[in-house]
């Protein structure tokens, strides 16, 4: 079993995923701001990803951070192609 993943984390504008970059910096958790992955869809076009993340809920550490988001995915790597898993 892995001790970490990758996760994205999507969202409905682009004021949303700064906010939440924000809230998860505070949080000390390394929020990477990028565009969003042609396998997944963001409304604003901009994702977070946190990267070699060790909290196996994210979705319960977003609600507790407070977090407005679209929807949560898990990254993974198989045979050099990525391959998203949505979580929520």
């Amino acid at each position: 079993m892995e001790d970490s993943v990758t996760y994205i984390i999507t969202f409905n504008s682009s004021h949303q995923a700064l906010k939440a970059e924000s809230k998860l910096k505070k949080a000390a958790l390394l929020p990477k701001l990028i565009s969003s992955p042609r396998a997944i869809s963001s409304k604003c076009g901009f994702c977070i990803a946190l990267e070699k993340c060790d909290r196996p809920n994210m979705t319960d550490t977003l609600k507790q951070l407070n977090v407005e988001y679209t929807h949560l995915y898990t990254r993974k790597l198989l045979n050099g192609v990525k391959h998203y898993d949505q979580q929520d």
